[in-house]
């Protein structure tokens, strides 16, 4: 059993997207209110800024219970197999606790069971970690530790969680290659083929409203490593610090060349133009974002190593640059018809809305709607959602 209602979260998940289609215009207030009684959900509301306090407040809470005992007992944090198991006990102790809350309280992502999720993962970690030998390596700490993460992130499903569980297992693969002796050389085309493998296994995941967001953290991570670990910049200056410290005092502080930099020069233009391509292909927005952000720091890179201008020029006529490419850009794809907000080949400048497919299959959705606007004796077409285009998060189409 997981740590919040699924049925609770598809709800609201639908529910939110009816609202946004009625601020739109696309349902009335009959058909949105309909939407509310046929998904019900009984989480409690807050907004962001309480949410972060409250976050803040419960992690001080929490360790502040932490401390008190663990400094009162003599020589508790001094024996580390005793110290681990008072840690696994906290830990097991908050997520009971945080269990009881969530369901007494309802709570789902308000910032207090996000810091319970944080802190019982954290503490059954670090304790885990101290019943290991300690003569393992980085990679191996992080290998034992990933399926505990996976189980948190399951049961969970946060996207703090997800976070901390990708840059574990990012950990375990960097230090892991380094274990070898052509690690240093092979790195970077490793980082590269993972990150792609994790960004196509992520994909195909079936996008639950329970796991959607920390899914698509993972899909921002893994490209965001992809495109990094082909930049000229990341490798050379990171294979610089990966040298021993008498190579480094000898090459006073500069990076020295890498081999095959031609291919890295190379990689450093050729992923980010191929997320741009497949961003507008696909019409997805992350790819078309990372794609021009990885072609600004691409410039960048050239910049540092091959000093085209000045400092302050070249900022100066990189932004007006950027302003003039991102209007031709927008003149480009807007419709010669001149209608505002709509643009050619399925593009717009609209905020982008992107709709749950639970409200397109169930069954439940189309029948809460059609009975509302039943109810004000609409005609029996079907779904009537007022009509419209739509092209939010990738989708297009008429309704």
């Amino acid at each position: 059993m997981k740590a919040y209602n699924e049925t609770w979260i598809r709800n609201r998940a639908v529910v939110q997207q009816s609202e946004q289609w009625n601020r739109q215009r696309l349902l009335t207030d009959a058909q949105t209110e309909a939407v509310r009684r046929a998904f019900p959900f009984d989480f409690r509301q807050t907004n962001g800024f309480l949410e972060v306090g409250l976050f803040l407040f419960t992690v001080v809470a929490i360790l502040s219970c932490y401390l008190l005992p663990a400094t009162a007992i003599d020589g508790l944090l001094d024996d580390r197999h005793l110290s681990s198991l008072f840690n696994m006990g906290f830990g097991v102790a908050i997520g009971l606790l945080g269990r009881f809350l969530i369901a007494r309280r309802q709570l789902y992502r308000n910032g207090v069971d996000n810091a319970f999720a944080l802190m019982q993962t954290g503490f059954l970690a670090f304790g885990f970690n101290q019943l290991l030998p300690s003569d393992m390596t980085i990679a191996m700490y992080c290998l034992c530790t990933l399926p505990l993460l996976l189980l948190v992130l399951w049961y969970y499903g946060d996207t703090l969680i997800a976070f901390i569980t990708v840059a574990t297992f990012y950990t375990f693969v960097f230090n892991g290659v380094l274990q070898f002796s052509a690690g240093k050389a092979i790195l970077p085309f490793v980082m590269m083929v993972v990150s792609a493998v994790l960004f196509g296994l992520v994909r195909r995941i079936d996008r639950s409203p329970y796991y959607a967001d920390p899914l698509n953290l993972i899909e921002w991570v893994a490209l965001i490593v992809l495109i990094a670990s082909g930049n000229y910049f990341m490798v050379r200056e990171l294979n610089g610090l990966l040298l021993d410290v008498s190579i480094r005092q000898l090459a006073k502080g500069v990076a020295p060349e890498i081999g095959l930099s031609g291919l890295f020069w190379l990689l450093t233009f050729a992923i980010p133009a191929a997320y741009l391509q497949q961003g507008f292909a696909r019409k997805n927005r992350m790819l078309i974002i990372l794609g021009c952000l990885g072609l600004i720091a691409a410039v960048m890179t050239l910049q540092n190593y091959v000093v085209l201008l000045p400092l302050n020029v070249a900022l100066t006529a990189g932004g007006m640059l950027l302003i003039g490419l991102a209007v031709a850009g927008i003149r480009f794809l807007r419709r010669s018809s001149g209608e505002g907000g709509h643009f050619r080949n399925g593009f717009t400048d609209d905020p982008d809305y992107e709709s749950p497919n639970q409200f397109f299959v169930n069954v439940g959705t189309a029948v809460a709607t059609q009975a509302a606007a039943g109810a004000q004796h609409q005609p029996k077409e079907g779904v009537r959602f007022g009509g419209g285009n739509f092209g939010g998060g990738g989708s297009e189409g008429t309704y």
